[in-house]
This record gives C-alpha cells, sequence and structure tokens, in this order.
C-alpha cells in the first residue's frame, strides 16, 4: 500500500509539473533573431502558443495617423511563457502606415545577456542601395537598406523590439 502511495504522488506531481510548464515561444520568435525578422502574431498564431495567452487587446493609435491610418496595436498578456530561456510577459504586435514593431516584454532585465545573439540584417540584399549599419551596440543596432530595421533593448521597459519601414 505504501508502495502505492509512493507511485500515485509521483504520477500527480508528474502531471502537475506537466500542466505548469511553460510555454516556449523562442521557435516561433527565432526569426527575431536574424535580422529582427520578425513574425505577425495576429496572422496565423500557432495553436500551440494560444494556451500561455491571458487575454489580448486591440486599439487603434491615432497620433501618427497618415491618410486616416492610426498604428493598429495588438497586445497579448502572456501566463507562463518564455522566450529565448527567459520569462516572457508580453508582446506588442504594432502596424502602422509603413512601419510596424514587435515589442518583447519580460519578467527582469536579464534578457540583455541574449543580445549578441541577435544579429545584424544580412548584407547587400539589394546592391543599388547597400546596408548601412548606423548604429551596433549593447543596446541594439540601426540599419539602412530599402528602408530601415532597428533592434531596440530598453532594459528601462525590460523590452527587445523589433522595428522597420520604409
Amino acid at each position: 500500500m505504501k508502495k502505492l502511495a509512493i507511485v500515485l504522488s509521483m504520477v500527480f506531481l508528474g502531471h502537475t509539473a506537466i500542466a505548469n510548464a511553460a510555454t516556449d515561444w523562442t521557435p516561433y520568435l527565432k526569426p527575431m533573431m536574424s535580422g529582427c525578422d520578425f513574425p505577425n502574431p495576429t496572422d496565423k498564431l500557432p495553436a500551440r502558443y494560444e494556451t500561455s495567452i491571458a487575454s489580448k487587446k486591440f486599439r487603434v493609435d491615432k497620433t501618427n495617423e497618415i491618410d486616416g491610418y492610426g498604428e493598429q496595436i495588438t497586445t497579448y498578456t502572456l501566463k507562463n511563457a518564455t522566450a529565448f530561456g527567459q520569462p516572457l510577459l508580453k508582446l506588442e504586435y504594432l502596424v502602422g502606415y509603413e512601419w510596424g514593431h514587435l515589442k518583447l516584454y519580460f519578467k527582469d532585465t536579464k534578457f540583455t545577456a541574449l543580445r549578441m545573439q541577435f544579429k545584424l540584417p544580412e548584407v547587400d540584399n539589394y546592391p543599388d542601395d547597400p546596408l548601412q549599419v548606423m548604429k551596433n551596440n549593447a543596446s541594439g543596432y540601426e540599419v539602412e537598406e530599402m528602408g530601415y530595421t532597428n533592434l531596440i533593448f530598453d532594459r528601462k521597459e525590460k523590452s527587445i523590439t523589433c522595428f522597420s519601414g520604409l
């Protein structure tokens, strides 16, 4: 009887651990590490990530409105989620007139250790308009090539942002 109780408690503890396992968003967000190529979570988000979404909010910010087109901002508040080995609290996806960003909010500033894993975009995709690195340091990078791409590591906001536009 004692052995049965031990086995049953191990089974229940195992189920609890599985039920509490964090949803790892790394596979979905990994393109951000290669030239800030970010996915659109509002378009066909894989079902495996849905379980970690506590809430989803959509709003339009008219502050930077152009031709009646404001910035569309979708915010996902997450529960029990990680990205790149760090606790992930929230994702913000913004679409503007000719720009957009994906911003990841983390629990603490440990995410800054990831900076060196985020690489610049590939050089010379457009021979007539070569890539120009305007900034590349611990807080991110700014590059221009047929538009611009910015990577921002913000310790104060505890966030990583990939921002691009024309």
